[in-house]
């Protein structure tokens, strides 16, 4: 259903995506994962028809978004980053007017109101104006509003950006739960994102796609490059020696600090374990003094580097298992 053949994006002198290739299949969610300014932003408007590729191909719903850009449009439904609401009206009026100017037929429309705003969880808010809804609310209606007239395809810009824990499970659920029956692209530099809704993850990074493949490997390399700093004083080969006989430890790198004579700094490359803190403390204190323990999350940028190592390992650099 969306189709991306190398293609390229320039303003002016500057390169924005440099010869990406992706697709989206129908009833499948994609995660397009990347840290802020990756390029994401720029797919998806190229993929809406709001700006065309400088080179290469972008198809959606097997139109060509270059020469027939009208009839594709019909077949999306797109949610940007911040949802084209009109605040001064209420929600009922609000989707009825998207419906109107989507073309859907009026006797249609209340048909559709309904499906929507039970899908997007809007059935208590529907009169209320849209200035006065929560952010998470404010969502949901633009979610709805790309839910309109059933398209084909859905683009979903950081859907869950600023919302709190709660709301973020609630608009996760209506994503996966619309994904049964569209192709989504949903683009997020969150990686619990796409490891939770998504089938499959295209990674990007200053506008080069890093990897396609699926959240398992995402997640594998997440929990590759979590980590436990410690500093510490004493016997360093026995402390050494204490932590690689942890399991769930897999690796130990002791280095000086320059900083702080007389101490040293740990590195344990760790898995998921959430004790695994504990048992580390226990070894170091068991041969020196423990000065400073922390557990360090993975970053996009490491688990970039850790997945691109996983793709490499199976045959390609762009597609994972």
């Amino acid at each position: 259903m969306i189709q991306l053949e190398h293609v390229t994006k320039r303003y002016g002198s500057k390169t924005i995506l440099h010869d990406i290739s992706f697709d989206v299949k129908k009833g499948e969610i994609v995660g397009f994962l990347g840290p802020n300014g990756a390029g994401k932003t720029t797919t998806m408007r190229m993929i809406a028809g709001f700006t065309t590729a400088t080179t290469g191909t972008v198809r959606v719903a097997g139109f060509d978004m270059a020469t027939q850009n009208d009839e594709a449009a019909k077949k999306i439904g797109y949610l940007p980053e911040q949802p084209p609401l009109y605040d001064i009206l209420d929600v009922s009026s609000y989707l009825r007017f998207v419906a109107r100017a989507k073309g859907i037929a009026s006797v249609r429309i209340p048909g559709e109101l309904d499906r929507v705003m039970q899908a997007c969880r809007l059935e208590t808010v529907t009169t209320k104006e849209i200035y006065k809804l929560s952010k998470g609310y404010r969502q949901r209606v633009g979610l709805a509003q790309a839910l309109l007239g059933s398209p084909d395809v859905l683009l979903l810009d950081e859907p869950t950006a600023g919302l709190d824990p709660g709301q973020i499970q609630e608009t996760r659920e209506v994503i996966r739960n619309v994904g049964k029956e569209h192709a989504v692209l949903l683009s997020t530099h969150i990686l619990p994102e796409v490891t939770l809704i998504c089938q499959r993850i295209a990674i990007i990074n200053h506008g080069r796609i890093l990897a396609v493949g699926s959240p398992q490997s995402l997640q594998r390399a997440a929990e590759e490059t979590s980590n436990v700093y410690a500093e510490a004083r004493g016997d360093d080969a026995s402390i050494h020696q204490a932590l690689d006989a942890i399991d769930g430890v897999n690796g130990v790198v002791i280095k000086p600090l320059a900083s702080r004579p007389g101490l040293f700094g740990i590195e344990c490359q760790v898995s998921a374990d959430e004790q695994i803190e504990s048992h580390i403390a226990r070894a170091v204190i068991a041969h020196g003094e423990l000065h400073k323990l922390e557990r360090r999350q993975p970053t996009l940028e490491n688990v970039f580097l850790r997945y691109i190592g996983h793709a490499g390992a199976e045959g390609s650099a762009t597609e994972a298992k």
